[in-house]
């Protein structure tokens, strides 16, 4: 029974989730209001595995920034924040076939963060490395279709 209220509030707020794209040159940002950053993540990390990336490494980046900022008698910054490395090996091979120097990009990196009761899902946009390179290209359409994705 607890399983199933749970999932009827889960469903029910993604029906009111809002959100707004940011992006220009150099990111890309997803802020995201009305919805819990559990959720967000949880659902992020779940279309990640459904596309077949592997998670390579989380790094939980409000926790290690607001002990810095304990230390140093600072105002705390994030609510909460993480870095997801994710790798997919077939994406990868496309990569470096294109251009060895391409493996500089793995693992791709996906942040999500909550600050004043919003939550942001981003990435660093990729470049090519030489003129002809289109992979780039690639790798941004994929990353901002898989964070658009695990919001509906």
């Amino acid at each position: 029974m607890n399983k199933l209220i749970f999932l009827t509030f889960l469903f029910i707020s993604n029906l009111f989730a809002e959100y707004k794209v940011f992006e220009n040159k150099k990111i890309f940002t997803i802020e995201i209001k009305n919805t819990e950053y559990k959720e967000v993540l949880i659902n992020l990390k779940n279309e990640l595995l459904h596309e077949s990336y592997t998670i390579v490494h989380e790094l939980d980046l409000a926790k290690s920034t607001n002990k810095v900022a304990e230390i140093l008698k600072k105002k705390k910054v994030l609510k909460n924040g993480r870095n997801i490395l994710v790798c997919k090996t077939s994406f990868t091979l496309e990569m470096v076939q294109e251009n060895i120097h391409n493996i500089t990009y793995c693992p791709l990196a996906i942040s999500i963060y909550e600050k004043d009761e919003t939550i942001y899902i981003s990435y660093r946009k990729y470049f090519a490395l030489k003129k002809e390179d289109i992979i780039a290209k690639k790798i941004n359409a994929n990353l901002k279709n898989l964070i658009k994705a695990s919001l509906e």
